[in-house]
């Protein structure tokens, strides 16, 4: 996975699920982006709304604050919109 990304998936341990899923989606969308295939956008699509769903979850439960889970989400759909 590139490291060249803003938010590490590391520096989310201990918050359940964010690291998994967002290094799931940096490899999903790094799939995507050498290969702009339907299955590679849905499946990377997918993914992006699980980790909205979870970053949601760890804003409501304060790991997360409504400022930091925002930026995220608009670096995340950034991402997304440059490939397309």
């Amino acid at each position: 996975m590139n490291s060249d990304y803003k938010y590490n998936p590391d520096d989310f341990k201990g918050m359940l699920s964010m690291t998994d899923d967002l290094s799931s989606f940096y490899v999903l969308y790094e799939t995507y982006k050498e290969e702009k295939t339907l299955v590679n956008w849905l499946t990377l699509r997918k993914q992006w709304e699980e980790l909205f769903f979870t970053i949601k979850h760890r804003e409501v439960e304060g790991f997360l604050n409504p400022v930091d889970a925002q930026e995220i989400r608009d670096y995340l759909e950034v991402l997304i919109n440059d490939i397309l």
